[in-house]
């Protein structure tokens, strides 16, 4: 896909040009404001659309006379006219001043919590967004591998094509590229709240302030959970509890072929590597671990059917990046539960 950033946007990115190397590089965080005034500056504004109807004039030639279309409008950039494209006159912008106020209200509830990332316009302005971050990462105090950026995105459209979206997500936006994956990433989870350009945008600006709120609350939450899982201690013979739920064995092992039965045992053993390797290095005996370890089998070593290498790269691309959070909810209750048996 391409990235979508023509000479018409501009991105700014903390430290971090991206893989397209045009945006410009701050070396530190900005408000929303200063970020909005960096990264697109103009609104949308709406103009009249005209129609040529065809007549023959007075002189007997043909000639072309313009009417105003009715119940539609164009929509352009305010500063250099640039057209985005046409909507219904009911049609209600979400500005940019507006997504910038949602993103600025999380500083009234904690001022300095949350910090600019990315943000910029693409497809010549048609695109915008804003990449929110916590301004310190979530740490798990124990892991030394357990520092995480949780992120919080404000998309919007101009042209017609789409809604005002918040989502919270992993995905770094930093291009059209990027911003696609965090609309997949967020829907899949369903972690995205979406507001479309009609009557009534305005009345909801609060709703997604709350959401931002939410975002938040839902990270520091996060944190304490796995503060908690890694607190609890868990036995030998409590990992082999949750390694049998996790990759169990068949009801009856009669209505299987050796050759499951074998892959279910190769399925354990690499379980058990893991358990012993980098990614639950000081961690191991505790039920965090154990979460883990069943991150990095799902998306790394758990096998995958399919007919060609392009579907089992598809398959693994939705278990490790669309069906993360299913799965992680799932290892975490098998965790809690194996840990108070």
């Amino acid at each position: 896909m391409a990235h979508n950033i023509t000479e018409r946007d501009s991105v700014i990115s903390v430290r971090d040009a991206g893989w397209h190397g045009l945006a410009t590089v701050l070396d530190d965080y900005v408000t929303p404001e200063q970020a909005r005034e960096m990264a697109f500056p103009w609104e949308p504004v709406t103009t009249p659309l005209y129609r040529g109807v065809p007549f023959i004039n007075e002189a007997g030639e043909p000639d072309v006379s313009f009417e105003e279309v009715p119940g539609i409008v164009g929509v352009e950039r305010s500063d250099t006219g640039e057209f985005f494209g046409s909507v219904g006159k009911d049609y209600v912008h979400a500005t940019n001043k507006e997504l910038t106020e949602i993103a600025e209200s999380i500083e009234g509830i904690d001022s300095g919590a949350v910090r600019v990332e990315t943000a910029g316009s693409l497809k010549g302005g048609r695109k915008v967004w804003m990449l929110l971050r916590m301004a310190e990462p979530i740490v798990v105090k124990g892991d030394p591998n357990g520092a995480t950026i949780p992120y919080f995105a404000l998309q919007n459209s101009h042209d017609g094509y789409g809604s005002l979206r918040g989502q919270a997500l992993m995905t770094r936006i930093i291009c059209d590229n990027t911003a696609q994956a965090a609309d997949m990433e967020a829907r899949a989870n369903n972690y995205e709240f979406t507001f479309r350009h009609t009557t009534g945008l305005r009345d909801r600006i609060e709703d997604a302030k709350a959401a931002l709120a939410m975002w938040r609350d839902s990270v520091v939450n996060w944190q304490a959970l796995m503060d908690e899982l890694i607190a609890t201690p868990v036995t030998e013979a409590q990992k082999q509890d949750f390694i049998d739920g996790f990759i169990p064995w068949p009801v009856s092992t009669m209505t299987v072929g050796p050759r499951v039965l074998t892959n279910i045992e190769n399925a354990r053993n690499a379980f058990n590597d893991i358990m012993t390797g980098v990614t639950t290095a000081d961690v191991s005996n505790t039920a965090y671990g154990l979460v883990q370890a069943a991150i990095e089998f799902n998306q790394h070593v758990r096998g995958v059917r399919a007919a060609s290498d392009l579907a089992r790269a598809e398959s693994r691309f939705k278990r490790a990046y669309l069906d993360r959070d299913r799965q992680i909810s799932v290892a975490i209750d098998l965790a809690r539960e194996v840990a108070l048996a």
